[in-house]
């Protein structure tokens, strides 16, 4: 194994862990960056390059929406208490 290749370990362990806590989402997110690793750095020619970016796309979505949602409950909480 390469030191390059520890990312996509480390993605994959996130991604386990996060279905044992029950964080569907982190999971998720995890798991498709875990996947475009792969297919980028593994399988750079077997896969469509659409496919490969479509897994980066749906993780940077999934994060993207969690920051929103966490931001959303922050501002609410912020007029809660004025």
């Amino acid at each position: 194994m390469h030191w390059n290749d520890w990312p996509m370990v480390c993605l994959a362990l996130s991604a386990l862990l996060a279905l044992l806590s029950r964080r569907w989402m982190d999971a998720a997110s995890s798991a498709c960056f875990a996947i475009f690793l792969l297919f980028d750095k593994i399988l750079p020619t077997a896969v469509p390059w659409q496919l490969k970016y479509a897994f980066l796309l749906v993780g940077v979505l999934l994060v993207a929406s969690q920051v929103a949602g966490t931001y959303r409950r922050y501002k609410q909480s912020l007029d809660a208490r004025h």
